[in-house]
């Protein structure tokens, strides 16, 4: 996913095992029949199995498929619908304007349908300090952390795509078929944010017109205790540029640095807007009607949010992240909150001038800012960018262009009663570990759309632990990925039930 998402948590040192039992962790008098069998038959075959998996997953992830580049694209995309159909599906791949959509059907004759939505790019790996290849998905012992798969994909999101398909040939190996029909749409443009996908949704929507919600298999452990998120960020992204001009500085290339004496240096000018735009401490975000339609936090949500606030961690999280310090002065919940509630305007990166080895006086022509904003309930996308342009121009910099790229996202959430959203916490519990429950996660997905086009409720998750997307040594545990197959056959197994009573 486009996040590297952020989780407050305590929890013990290691891979931390909450869980009551080694197989499928259930608690004490817990069992649930399954076409005739118990759920531990299949929970025994993946222990059995586990280590054809764990070589799928790492084949998997060697893979290139960068959706930046296009490389591995195709070949990639192919992969996954091979592997939709040694499940027994159906696949194809269905061109876009951009990179296919993988979309393919297991039809169980089953009441119920559940669409799963996955992708199957990732970002480049060109960070210098990878502890192995990204591309080698080799296995070593990471922070205190345990045997880690170290690779780009690792735990966004190739790692829990694959564990996925082989928690569904254990289930039907065993039980003969699975309890739900599935629907898949896997994308390969999420990592560009998801450009193509909204255009599919609308043109092909019949095609997921017997779906009950959907479902984004992925680790949900990032910091080592399960996580519930009904909900995403919504995002703009965009670039700022200032040039040479009428204003001042040169204009069609950087000239020495001692005409500084008379001439006017774009960079400069680009500081002094940025620095129009945030208060001190970046605490306040200075742009006019930044603010406006901001929803308050659902009842609902509020109470699931405080019933989990006991697991918060400020110092494991600063721990995993490599932070020494919040911008707030707050501990605890109303820390959590500010994280969950509160819109950003990022600064990505800014380029301009010389920033190569030892010296070179100049004055640049232009200097380029990337610039994102997180939107939460209540804020429109296509409003963000019309108030930024107002907040330059009331205070002159009408020069500075303003270009989004990507597609924006609306911010969206689930009810905390949706079917999708119960399934994944019944299944948590199930295999012995309390949530840490969300109103929404502090990135951004496309979810929305499934809201706002197909009308489905839609959550994501499952047991496992990993992290470092967007970064240098992505990786997931070893272990983690075995929680994860065996979680997913508890949801797959729970859904039908929870999908049943939302019709009641």
């Amino acid at each position: 996913m486009e996040m590297e998402t952020c989780r407050l948590i305590r929890g013990r040192k290691g891979d931390r095992n909450h869980h009551a039992a080694p197989h499928g962790h259930r608690r004490k008098g817990e069992s649930i029949a399954m076409e005739g069998l118990k759920i531990e038959e299949v929970l025994t075959y993946l222990d059995e199995n586990f280590d054809n998996d764990l070589k799928a997953v790492q084949d998997f992830m060697r893979m290139k498929s960068i959706s930046a580049t296009g490389e591995g694209i195709r070949e990639t995309a192919e992969r996954v619908k091979e592997m939709i159909e040694e499940c027994g599906g159906t696949s194809e791949l269905i061109e876009t304007p951009g990179n296919p959509i993988v979309y393919g059907r297991i039809d169980e004759k089953a009441e119920h349908t559940l669409l799963i939505y996955s992708m199957y790019d990732v970002l480049p790996a060109e960070e210098p300090d990878w502890i192995s290849d990204p591309w080698a998905a080799e296995i070593h012992p990471f922070r205190d952390y345990g045997d880690c798969i170290i690779g780009r994909g690792a735990v966004n999101t190739k790692g829990p795509t694959v564990a996925f398909f082989r928690a569904i040939k254990a289930y039907k190996k065993i039980a003969g078929k699975l309890p739900v029909n599935l629907v898949f749409l896997i994308e390969g443009e999420e990592e560009l944010s998801s450009k193509s996908l909204q255009e599919f949704l609308e043109v092909n929507k019949d095609k997921f017109k017997d779906c009950d919600a959907m479902f984004f298999p992925s680790f949900g452990e990032e910091n080592r205790i399960a996580s519930i998120f009904m909900g995403v960020k919504g995002i703009v992204s965009f670039e700022l540029k200032s040039k040479g001009g009428d204003w001042g500085g040169p204009t069609d290339r950087g000239i020495h640095g001692a005409f500084a004496a008379w001439v006017a240096n774009p960079v400069w000018r680009m500081t002094k807007a940025l620095s129009s735009m945030i208060g001190e401490n970046e605490n306040e975000i200075l742009i006019d009607g930044f603010y406006d339609g901001i929803l308050p936090l659902e009842k609902e949500k509020d109470e699931a949010l405080a019933a989990s606030a006991d697991l918060l961690d400020e110092e494991e999280w600063k721990t995993a992240y490599d932070v020494k310090k919040f911008k707030w002065d707050l501990t605890g919940l109303d820390l959590w909150k500010k994280m969950l509630t509160v819109p950003t305007l990022n600064i990505d990166g800014i380029k301009g001038g010389y920033i190569g080895e030892g010296s070179k006086t100049l004055l640049p022509h232009e200097v380029t800012v990337k610039m994102d904003i997180r939107l939460v309930p209540g804020m429109k996308p296509d409003e963000m960018l019309k108030k930024v342009r107002k907040h330059l121009d009331s205070r002159g910099f009408q020069d500075i262009e303003i270009e989004e790229y990507g597609k924006p996202y609306d911010p969206s959430s689930v009810p905390y009663h949706s079917s999708s959203v119960q399934t994944l916490k019944k299944t948590y519990e199930l295999m012995g570990t309390r949530p840490q429950i969300w109103p929404w996660n502090p990135g951004s997905a496309p979810y929305f759309l499934f809201e706002k086009i197909l009308g489905i409720p839609y959550v994501t998750g499952g047991m496992g632990h990993g992290s470092r997307q967007h970064s240098s040594n992505e990786y997931c545990t070893v272990k983690g990925v075995l929680d994860f197959e065996k979680s997913m056959i508890y949801y797959l197994k729970l859904f039908p039930e929870y999908a049943d009573s939302k019709k009641k």
